[in-house]
């Protein structure tokens, strides 16, 4: 894909945990077109799904995740959104220390009463 092209995904899932393998896979098809390693794509999957899982947690199963892939050159950025979920609960400083590892950057938070969530990934790009 040229680096100028711009492209994005939206995907709307229930907020039940059995569907976040749609959203992680969503995440790893878009980055199989980009100069993505093997590595920067699983990195993408463990980052999708540890947002995800905090912006879903506490929420009945029919509510819903809304997640917005954007391509920008060899950056995926991912913004997700849980309508009226309210303040999210707190990341384990596990997930914190493995967000730093896996995503150029992170926010989990709110917006109103929606929680949301970003990050984002850039190819060959090695996170601070």
């Amino acid at each position: 894909m040229p680096a100028d092209l711009r492209s994005h995904a939206e995907l709307r899932i229930p907020s039940d945990p059995r569907r976040l393998r749609l959203a992680r896979v969503t995440a790893a098809a878009l980055a199989a077109e980009l100069p993505f390693t093997v590595q920067d794509i699983e990195d993408l999957r463990v980052a999708v799904d540890e947002l995800a899982a905090a912006a879903i947690e506490g929420c009945p199963p029919d509510g819903t995740l809304v997640l917005t892939y954007a391509v920008d050159g060899e950056c995926l950025r991912v913004d997700g959104r849980v309508l009226g979920a309210g303040t999210p609960p707190e990341l384990h400083p596990v997930a914190v220390d493995l967000l730093g590892l896996v995503a150029d950057d992170h926010e989990l938070g709110t917006d109103g009463d929606d929680r949301v969530f970003h990050f984002t990934k850039r190819a060959g790009a090695s996170p601070q």
